[in-house]
């Protein structure tokens, strides 16, 4: 191998159209080959399905969040998955569930694909090494109840296909109503909602409380009469439910005013900022994307009310020194021979980092009202440089080894608008090899909103050796610092497209930034 190689995006494509052009080639050369192949291996799945536990999954219908459900069949099917829902009631030795539950039966072409994505992923031997994530579940990744089925019966159960799932939004109680409650049950699209609806007023109850037969849990969005025709266009095609409401909730509430919101990415760490840029974008949530050169100009709090840092930088050291710099400027801008750098930001050189003047910059916007929110090893950050200054770092022995396994957490401060939504203390989230934090014992009770248990037993989906070295750990940290927060996730609740039933805490942050104290 070479000892030292320059290696950019070109030698990327060029990589990537090398194999694409050698694929088909093969494909050229043998194409009776290829097909009776892939004919084997589909018959093979689908023999194999009919033998070999478990036979199939079910998602069961009636779940109080239908559009992670929504995710969650749909992303099977962009696989090939086969998908079906059941046209009567399903009586498994699992269990009985309704109608309209998702069947996913084992004996298809694509059977084996499906049993991957959905089954708990194992590991008997922990000294076992791997190139990259040892946990994808998708149940546990999307927070969806998903249910493996051993008994045979599955693969005859009457389902109708599935080409796409689109869970469509209800008003309930007619337009003649004071107010509607858009109920929080944990969809990510609240925060689309209220982008959409960015100029009506909308307020969120602190407290769950009935209406009639309905439980209208914490987080959920009040919205008077006046706007009902525009906020039942708006559910629909959302999957929300909105509750008709004879008066306004006699429970505390506050205002979901919107943020003025920026993603900061250092040049030299750029892949975790993307998939944070790509939710923003599917979910509707504006954004200015900003680097070092915006951070030295300063006054950050007079253009934002919030700052997304996602993770990156391999620690705090990392994020404010970012490239080393070289002996002549290294420049990222548009030139008549590269005309598409530049698009989405420039600089004259991408070395350096923000350095101690852009922690300063960081230091006075949070002081003078902002929220800073980390992801992942961006945490160790605030800690590292004084920004969050009683919160300590560390990081794991070498004899721990975690890569991206799916564990517990406990969330301790539930009335936080971090966990409007949740409805569960034990949530799965995804390992990050984030920070190890501290935080003193006089502050844990206020600052430490969610913990990883540790151990063992904590471990749902992948590999984590030494699972006691998390034990007791924050896993989500809230510091007040002058008048404004430090928000710091030692988790990544925006992870690859992936961990969907984490993106509503990162949601809530940005939605409810001027209450996360309460």
């Amino acid at each position: 191998p070479y000892k030292e190689v320059d290696w950019s995006i070109r030698n990327s494509t060029n990589y990537s159209e090398t194999g694409v052009l050698s694929a088909l080639q093969l494909v050229a050369a043998f194409p009776q080959v290829i097909l009776e192949n892939f004919y084997k291996k589909s018959r093979n799945s689908i023999e194999a399905g009919k033998k070999d536990p478990p036979f199939g999954y079910l998602i069961p219908a009636g779940q109080s969040d239908m559009t992670r459900v929504a995710v969650v069949v749909n992303l099977l099917r962009i696989q090939g998955i086969e998908v079906g829902r059941a046209t009567g009631e399903v009586k498994l030795k699992e269990g009985t569930y309704p109608a309209g539950s998702f069947i996913v039966k084992r004996d298809q072409p694509y059977g084996r694909l499906a049993k991957i994505l959905l089954e708990k992923q194992n590991f008997p031997d922990a000294n076992l090494r791997t190139y990259d994530d040892t946990a994808w579940t998708m149940g546990l990744m999307a927070h969806t109840k998903i249910v493996e089925s051993a008994d045979l019966a599955v693969l005859s159960v009457p389902v109708e296909p599935v080409d796409r799932f689109e869970p469509k939004g209800v008003m309930s109680g007619g337009n003649s109503a004071a107010f509607y409650a858009v109920t929080d049950n944990g969809s990510n699209n609240m925060i689309t909602l209220r982008y959409r609806m960015k100029d009506v007023q909308v307020r969120a109850v602190e407290q769950t409380f009935k209406s009639g037969s309905h439980d209208i849990p914490a987080g959920s969005f009040i919205i008077a009469k006046e706007a009902y025709d525009r906020l039942k266009a708006t559910i629909e095609p959302l999957g929300l439910t909105a509750v008709a409401l004879a008066d306004a909730p006699t429970v505390a509430m506050h205002a979901v005013d919107l943020p003025r919101l920026a993603v900061y990415s250092t040049w030299g760490n750029t892949q975790e900022v993307g998939w944070v840029r790509h939710a923003f974008d599917q979910f509707e949530i504006p954004f200015d994307l900003i680097y070092k050169e915006r951070i030295k100009i300063g006054n950050l709090r007079a253009t934002y009310d919030v700052i997304v840092i996602p993770n990156q930088g391999r620690g705090g050291k990392g994020l404010v020194y970012d490239i080393e710099p070289r002996s002549k400027p290294l420049s990222y801008t548009r030139t008549d021979r590269f005309k598409n750098l530049g698009s989405y930001g420039s600089s004259a050189d991408i070395t350096g980092g923000m350095g101690l003047p852009g922690v300063m910059e960081f230091q006075k916007f949070v002081e003078e009202g902002g929220l800073l929110i980390t992801l992942g090893e961006a945490s160790a950050f605030p800690a590292e440089f004084g920004i969050a200054r009683r919160v300590e770092t560390a990081r794991t022995t070498p004899q721990f080894y975690a890569p991206g396994p799916i564990v517990q957490a406990e969330i301790l401060r539930s009335a936080n608008p971090v966990f409007y939504g949740y409805s569960d203390r034990m949530i799965p989230v995804r390992w990050a090899n984030g920070p190890l934090l501290t935080v003193p014992e006089r502050d844990r009770e206020q600052q430490v909103l969610m913990r990883f248990p540790g151990g063992d037993p904590s471990v749902l989906s992948g590999l984590m050796k030494g699972a006691n070295e998390i034990r007791g750990r924050p896993a989500i940290v809230d510091v007040p610092v002058g008048q404004g927060r430090v928000l710091m996730f030692a988790t990544n609740p925006c992870y690859r497209w992936q961990n969907f039933g984490e993106f509503g805490m990162l949601f809530n942050a940005v939605m409810h930034y001027k209450n996360l104290g309460r």
